[in-house]
């Protein structure tokens, strides 16, 4: 949650010495590598997930969970679609059996929302806010949904409560040193304010960009760069 990737690589890389089959191990790997931009070394470790929890009796697991949780980011960095079909599908195992526990909930419920963000479907958007705002997770919750209320919003044509939603999650997210979460919540933001067009909108979307950008050049977060230059550009001219 730091963006000390060099270190979670390493403690991971001890961890599945140990056990080849540790699933939350599997799950920072995975999104570790995409993150950074190595789409195939993240595709081996995304299968070892998969295949943990295709081993799996149809329920609650957290295996189900990591997985609805992870795929739709994976798509994000991708593009590859059929990912949000998956993930639609594990996270509905899990919010069907009523032995799941928060956690596999939580994971569940934010990468089901990632779905219509991603689709652009306006309704569907609006049943996953409400889900997720009436969900007790309490101060867990903040590290997955608060950027998360802000996408959802904009996917709804809310800018105004986008807005706000983004705004809190930028002071979560820089409070609790949480700099990739951070990079993400300023490029989607720029994305909204943009959208949205107000007087000094374009100015703080560039000023956005320009911290995300500086965060994942020191990261290495090379899919997320790509797409901060590229908007960055567009902004400027």
């Amino acid at each position: 949650m730091e963006g000390d990737f060099d270190a979670a690589g390493d403690f991971s890389e001890r961890g599945l010495d140990v056990t080849q089959s540790g699933l939350a191990l599997l799950y920072v790997r995975a999104a570790l590598e995409f993150y950074s931009g190595r789409l195939e070394e993240g595709a081996v470790y995304l299968d070892r997930l998969l295949a943990a929890m295709r081993l799996q009796p149809s329920g609650a697991s957290v295996e189900y969970g990591f997985v609805a949780k992870l795929l739709p980011e994976v798509a994000l960095i991708t593009g590859e679609t059929s990912f949000l079909e998956v993930a639609e599908t594990a996270a509905g195992t899990v919010l069907s059996s009523p032995s799941a526990g928060l956690l596999v909930i939580m994971l569940a419920r934010a990468g089901l929302a990632m779905v219509p963000v991603q689709r652009g479907a306006t309704l569907a958007a609006a049943e996953q806010l409400a889900a997720l705002e009436s969900q007790p997770f309490g101060t867990l919750s903040l590290t997955v949904r608060g950027r998360l209320l802000g996408l959802l919003s904009q996917t709804m044509g809310n800018l105004v409560q986008a807005t706000a939603r983004f705004e809190d999650a930028l002071a979560f997210c820089r409070k609790a040193g949480y700099r990739p979460e951070l990079a993400w919540s300023c490029c989607d933001y720029a994305g909204t304010l943009n959208e949205r067009g107000g007087p000094g909108d374009k100015e703080k979307a560039v000023a956005l960009l320009d911290e995300s950008l500086a965060i994942t050049s020191e990261l290495g977060m090379q899919p997320l760069m790509e797409r901060m230059l590229s908007r960055r550009e567009i902004l400027k001219a």
